[in-house]
């Protein structure tokens, strides 16, 4: 028979493999259910031009925001970029109150945050479609989701000239999925069409 010490060990070897697992298992959930580690580009329209960000996710926590370089108004924006940067960083969000003074180069950096935020809380499993403005019109994409990615996007209506639209049609809905992003290079001489497969693409995503 075990003796009582080893009868207390094994059952101090049993707590705490027992903790052990109960954490991974728990730490698991949260990163699925939470932002997913990586690093995510966001952009959005500033005041001069568009404002572009790469938001760094690890340990499921929002740990750095680099703007890349911008049109803005350096004065005005350089101290309103570094007071929302400091803001969203500690809060942990993007809902932060805009600068005064820099209201547009505020909403467009809160804006594209948001964005890159979106894509590091993964893809949820569905068919999706979102519209977007063509060169000819309205298009529209159908958007399937499997197992967090984007395993297919098809465009279903639109109105674009065929013979310079057909390239983009094939090229950019490949590019989306193969990067599972829809930000991707455009299709030289389709750059309209381009940005409307997109644009479809993250409202089908997003809203």
């Amino acid at each position: 028979m075990l003796s009582m010490q080893t009868r207390r060990n094994v059952s101090l070897i049993l707590l705490i493999a027992l903790l052990v697992v109960t954490g991974v298992v728990w730490s698991m959930g949260s990163q699925e259910e939470g932002l997913k580690d990586g690093v995510y580009f966001g952009q959005a329209q500033g005041f001069a031009g568009e404002v572009g960000v790469d938001v760094t996710i690890s340990g499921g926590k929002i740990t750095n925001i680099e703007v890349r370089p911008h049109q803005e108004t350096p004065f005005i924006a350089d101290p309103a970029i570094e007071t929302l940067v400091k803001n969203i960083l500690e809060t942990q969000t993007a809902d932060v109150d805009v600068v005064s003074g820099a209201t547009y180069t505020s909403q467009g950096l809160i804006a594209a945050v948001k964005q890159a935020l979106r894509k590091a809380e993964g893809f949820q499993d569905g068919v999706y479609t979102g519209s977007a403005q063509g060169f000819g019109g309205t298009l529209t994409v159908e958007v399937t989701v499997a197992n967090g990615s984007i395993t297919e996007v098809a465009v279903l209506e639109n109105s674009e000239t065929p013979f310079i639209a057909e390239n983009a049609f094939k090229q950019v809905p490949e590019a989306i999925v193969a990067n599972q992003s829809w930000e991707v290079d455009v299709v030289s001489g389709a750059t309209v069409t381009s940005k409307a497969i997109m644009a479809a693409v993250e409202a089908a995503l997003t809203e």
